[in-house]
């Protein structure tokens, strides 16, 4: 059988690896590759159980192209916050070095990765045969198929994995899908001093941040409407609360990235309703790193006939069409689950 992957990124080149493991000719049409230079992070240290399995599965995948750097995660919590069973070996202490933490505050020590992402991402689409071109999704008598470069490509089977372009391709084929497109925000920083060695997610002061190499951090604080651009000072904003929680600082450039998310606040995977050989996976909410592959790998076997039963299934959210995708609580973050459940 032949299947046409539309996409080219971590959902997509993972989609089209695990078909070809199976059995399938698979077509991929990619794109450019828009992952940073630097490496994304992989935490375990998340609110839902199920996440957590999809993650550690994604590091055993990684783990087959790539050695990843461990580092220490510090999520830092109001002291007051009632914190469920973690799914992984944890400490929670008051006082971590190179960090200032308040009397009325304490932190989760855990252990998340540093993957290589843009590394293995382009070695895939080498040995996949992925074109880099742009493609489009149309729908003619039921049956979906891909046009790029003036060239229709039909398959047995067409995953739609474009990354926060889903909707809009969705949307120009005459389909509709249960997402939306956001914008995320990122600083580069030249930082030194211990405490720049730790992924943090300070929940106090809403911001995230992760090393990318010696010397150097990147820090970012969520969700943006899509088209919008950066609030005024983002910048000045963001220095400002790395300088109260770990000190000095050298911003060197703000980055503008893309992303996706489904109603519930993550991930979307399995067979459109409404196209006999459609299948879409996407929502992955800027934790694509932390569950793409995974999910990838569920929705290969989806496609091959070996159902999984899990709350990420497309058809489940149909109905639920126009949310506001910075509003939804992240079901990777926290601090949008715990705190807001507090």
């Amino acid at each position: 059988m032949k299947a046409v992957v539309l996409g080219g990124g971590i959902a997509g080149v993972f989609t089209a690896y695990f078909l070809r493991e199976l059995g399938f000719d698979v077509v991929g049409v990619g794109g450019d590759v828009a992952y940073p230079l630097t490496s994304l992070v992989l935490t375990l240290s998340m609110p839902y159980g199920e996440d957590v399995e999809l993650a550690k599965e994604s590091l055993e995948i990684y783990r087959k192209f790539v050695q990843p750097r461990e580092v220490t995660s510090v999520d830092i919590f109001p002291r007051w916050v009632t914190l469920p069973k973690l799914e992984v070996p944890h400490e929670v202490t008051d006082s971590v070095e190179g960090l200032r933490l308040g009397p009325d505050e304490v932190a989760v020590l855990t252990r998340d990765y540093l993957i290589p992402v843009r590394k293995v991402v382009n070695r895939l689409r080498r040995e996949l045969g992925f074109a880099s071109s742009y493609g489009f999704l149309k729908v003619e008598d039921g049956k979906a198929y891909v046009v790029a470069e003036g060239r229709r490509i039909a398959g047995d089977v067409v995953v739609l994995a474009a990354g926060y372009n889903n909707r809009a391709l969705a949307e120009k084929a005459g389909l509709r899908l249960p997402l939306q497109p956001y914008e995320c925000y990122a600083v580069a920083y030249a930082a030194w001093g211990k405490g720049w060695r730790y992924s943090v997610g300070d929940h106090v002061l809403g911001w995230y941040g992760r090393p990318i190499a010696p010397f150097m951090y990147v820090a970012g604080d969520g969700c943006g409407r899509y088209g919008q651009g950066p609030p005024a000072n983002y910048v000045e904003k963001m220095t400002n609360l790395l300088r109260q929680r770990i000190g000095a600082a050298l911003p060197l450039g703000l980055r503008v990235g893309y992303c996706e998310v489904g109603p519930h606040g993550g991930p979307v995977y399995g067979k459109h309703p409404d196209v006999d050989n459609l299948y879409v996976i996407g929502g992955l909410d800027g934790y694509g790193s932390m569950v793409g592959p995974s999910l990838a790998k569920r929705l290969a076997d989806l496609i091959a006939g070996r159902e999984e039963f899990d709350e990420f299934k497309v058809e489940r959210y149909m109905a639920h069409m126009d949310f506001d995708p910075c509003a939804v609580s992240e079901r990777h973050d926290w601090g949008s689950v715990i705190l807001r459940k507090a």
